[in-house]
């Protein structure tokens, strides 16, 4: 959620245009200004665009097993697409980029509805799972993508307006976790959350509080190859206009709903030549460490931009 007055000077108008094209432009930022990294190196920066007007807004993102991504936009799309540097080579050529509406559903005589997707899972059945804004249900695709289905989640029905599940995810011992963006006393670095033993459409979620870095939301998570959570955090500066984002590191085995789950602070990406509103990450793990990949909503606004983000992780230097 950003201010209106931003929002309102910066809209960008589209017209209709559906032609699959994408286009990667490389930003080397200064190597003096790539700092705050931490234990991360930054691989890769580039601004992504494309004629596509239902191009824009992404805000959740998964690997498909293919080299290529998946992503999903806040104005209920997807993009389907392979990362520069990529190899994708069973993907044919004429599949390489795909920007389709996300979800259809019958309703009112019309076959689609509008979804703010939020979040977004692929289960170990292939399945698809989405949160979704101002929702208290989560969405989860057949494997084969031909159907879907609600699944609902009653303890969203105590979280407030703009703030849903912002991030998702399933650990590496099976349990799914929500995470709120704006639950509780933000000013305290508070946050609420749920916590799954299975999937949530076969478990009861136990509600938790974790603490992440003042006046900083969690918009993104996923599981690291040694079992901890990395959690994409993010905030917005007023003077001038402008997003700061965070990594953090958080360890289930030590998850107590009794008590404030506590988190580490990895980097923080606040430089001019790298900074924008990301909301989506994948991690990969490979066998040079695992690569951290992020995505950005520019909200529709002239003012931001679509970015991509590579960053290696060094998995000896995280605390422990």
């Amino acid at each position: 959620m950003i201010p209106l007055l931003w929002t309102t000077w910066g809209w960008r108008e589209v017209s209709r245009n559906h032609q699959q094209a994408l286009h990667f432009a490389n930003i080397t930022p200064p190597s003096d200004e790539v700092t705050g990294l931490g234990p991360f190196a930054l691989e890769g920066l580039w601004r992504m665009s494309s004629p596509n007007s239902r191009f824009g807004g992404w805000s959740a993102m998964i690997e498909i097993g293919t080299g290529q991504f998946l992503a999903f936009s806040d104005r209920n799309m997807r993009l389907r697409f392979t990362p520069p540097g990529v190899a994708a080579p069973d993907v044919p050529k004429a599949s390489q980029v795909g920007i389709r509406r996300a979800i259809y559903q019958r309703k009112r005589g019309r076959d689609w509805s509008v979804f703010d997707i939020e979040s977004a899972v692929m289960a170990p059945d292939r399945s698809i799972w989405l949160g979704v804004e101002d929702d208290d249900r989560l969405i989860r695709i057949d494997a084969d993508r031909s159907k879907g289905a609600f699944v609902e989640i009653p303890a969203l029905k105590d979280w407030p307006v703009n703030g849903g599940p912002e991030a998702m995810t399933r650990l590496t011992d099976g349990r799914w976790m929500l995470l709120c963006e704006t639950c509780g006393p933000r000013r305290g670095g508070l946050h609420l959350g749920l916590a799954f033993p299975d999937a949530p459409d076969r478990s009861q979620p136990q509600p938790f509080g974790i603490e992440l870095p003042v006046g900083f939301d969690p918009v993104e998570m996923a599981p690291l190859p040694d079992g901890r959570l990395l959690i994409l955090t993010r905030r917005l500066s007023l003077i001038p206009p402008h997003f700061e984002s965070g990594l953090v590191l958080a360890d289930p085995a030590k998850l107590d709903p009794k008590r404030p789950w506590q988190t580490q602070e990895l980097a923080r990406i606040d430089v001019r030549a790298m900074r924008e509103n990301y909301e989506a990450m994948v991690v990969k793990d490979t066998s040079k460490g695992p690569e951290v990949w992020l995505l950005s909503d520019e909200n529709g606004s002239a003012l931001q931009e679509t970015r991509l983000m590579k960053l290696r992780l060094d998995m000896a230097r995280l605390p422990h």
